[in-house]
Parts: structure tokens; sequence; C-alpha cells
């Protein structure tokens, strides 16, 4: 995740001027959740691991969190495109280059 290593770099996401950061801050909160939610399912299968209600949930939050880092992904690329359009210092495109390439780890 970001963590504050890329602030203060302006980019237009969605037709919007907003820091990095903010437009980051909504999919990040999003991911959080849903990891919150598959640590839960995870420690209920261990009680019963044939549930297959929890199984199902836990397809549903699997498919979601990849889908949210998909869309956080997306984002960075976009940033990292504008900022090379817009001379970004160096030192700030490679934070920016550290995180699409942290994220795409994800």
């Amino acid at each position: 995740m970001a963590n504050g290593r890329i602030k203060g770099i302006t980019i237009e996401i969605d037709g919007s001027t907003t820091g990095l950061d903010k437009a980051l801050k909504s999919t990040e909160s999003n991911i959080s959740s849903v990891q919150r939610s598959l640590k839960d399912v995870n420690r209920l299968l261990k009680i019963d691991p044939s549930n297959t209600e929890l199984l199902s949930q836990k397809q549903k939050l699997l498919s979601q969190a990849v889908d949210e880092t998909k869309q956080k992904l997306e984002m960075e690329k976009e940033a990292l495109r504008q900022a090379a359009e817009q001379n970004v210092p160096s030192d700030k495109m490679d934070a920016l280059k550290r995180e699409v390439i942290a994220t795409t780890q994800e």
C-alpha cells in the first residue's frame, strides 16, 4: 500500500486533480476491509472446513480483493503515465514505480 511514500504528487485521475494519496485512499480502505473479512472467514473455516456457505463467502471475498487490487494497479499505472508526461522529478517517479511493482506483486 502507499503508506505515505509518494506524498506530494498531484495527478489528474478521473478528471479531477487530487493528490495521489487521496485518490488511492478509498481503494486501499476497501482492500483493508476485504482483508479483515477474509481473516474472519478463514478463522471460521478452521473450525468447520466443510461449511459451504463460508467457502462461498471466501471465494467472493477473494474475487473482490483481486478486483480492488486491479483497480488500485490501474490507478497507479495511470498516475505513473501522467507523472511521466508532467516531468515529475526522478525520485518521485521511482517511488511511483515501486508502488506499481508492489501492487503487481500483491
